[in-house]
């Protein structure tokens, strides 16, 4: 244990840095710049949670062979220098002068892509050069799928309307089995159950919790590859049946929002349960994919030299 003590201390500071920055960083640009950078994509925040558990639950044998080190203070003092710069920036300043009238560049992109290069150097202020070097390939892939994971952001954001009809579609099955006070309204996009409205935009939608769930398999089968082989049709299949348990969750997800406004409390649904549900799910699927499904895909010796 000592000898990871190190390592668990520093992503401790890292991930409690991390969400305080995401928290408040809106509240920094406000009175900095007399405005609040928005963050366009809720599920950004959760992205390192799983990544770094992830890679820590991969790598761990590795990590535990690595000697308690002190970290350089000039690595340490360069690094928090450049991750503060860039968490200074006017983010919305420059979202405005370069897309205004351009449809090339995407806003979310000069928010979120100097966001993760903050995030990266705050990562190597605390864990120093000689420990990304340690983990180099794995830490650059991961990287490498947060980017893919923007950019698929943008790109699916255009479908996310058919997502929502396909849920309103299931509600209207749904709902009325618990009120006969129902209405659908498809053109609005929007559903009602005792006077309690909601509008299924783009966030309710799933479209983001999919893409989330996708990023997060393929960088951890990218991961296992490194260490063993893979069985590739029950993957394909795991990621088919994840992908299917998505979006049926995010369908009992508004259900109980919508249940707990109409019945309950209006303010409980939309302060507690529709912040927080879909990532409580997609967590939980995530974790339970860890520890059941994984081992599942994994070939033993003997079925990898069958192969």
């Amino acid at each position: 244990m000592r000898k990871n003590k190190g390592y668990l201390i520093r992503l401790a500071i890292f991930l409690a840095l991390y969400g305080i920055i995401f928290k408040y960083h809106p509240s920094l640009t406000n009175w900095l710049y007399g405005y609040k950078t928005q963050s366009y994509q809720p599920y950004f925040i959760y992205l390192f949670y799983p990544i770094l558990a992830l890679f820590t639950i991969v790598r761990w044998k590795d990590i535990t062979s690595i000697k308690p080190y002190r970290n350089n203070f000039w690595q340490t003092t360069i690094f928090a220098a450049v991750a503060i710069g860039i968490f200074l920036l006017p983010l919305r300043e420059l979202m405005i002068r370069y897309t205004t009238g351009n449809d090339i560049i995407p806003h979310q992109f000069i928010y979120y892509f100097p966001m993760l290069m903050g995030y990266s150097a705050l990562f190597i202020a605390i864990f120093n050069i000689d420990f990304i070097k340690k983990f180099e390939s794995e830490l650059f892939l991961l990287i490498y799928m947060v980017c893919l994971y923007l950019i698929a952001e943008v790109l699916i954001d255009k479908f996310w309307f058919y997502f929502s009809n396909t849920i309103l579609f299931a509600l209207g099955y749904i709902l009325p089995l618990f009120s006969k006070t129902v209405a659908i309204d498809p053109s609005q996009l929007m559903v009602s159950m005792n006077s309690f409205t909601v509008n299924i935009g783009a966030t309710c939608s799933g479209i983001y919790s999919l893409t989330t769930f996708t990023f997060l398999f393929v960088s951890s089968v990218m991961m296992i590859q490194k260490k063993a082989k893979i069985h590739i049709f029950k993957t394909i299949g795991a990621l088919t049946a994840g992908l299917v348990m998505i979006f049926i969750l995010n369908i009992i997800r508004i259900t109980i929002i919508v249940s707990v406004g109409a019945f309950y409390s209006p303010e409980l649904a939309i302060d507690l349960f529709h912040e927080y549900l879909s990532a409580i799910f997609l967590i939980g699927l995530f974790v339970s994919y860890l520890y059941f499904v994984f081992p599942k895909i994994i070939l033993t010796p003997t079925q990898s030299n069958s192969h």
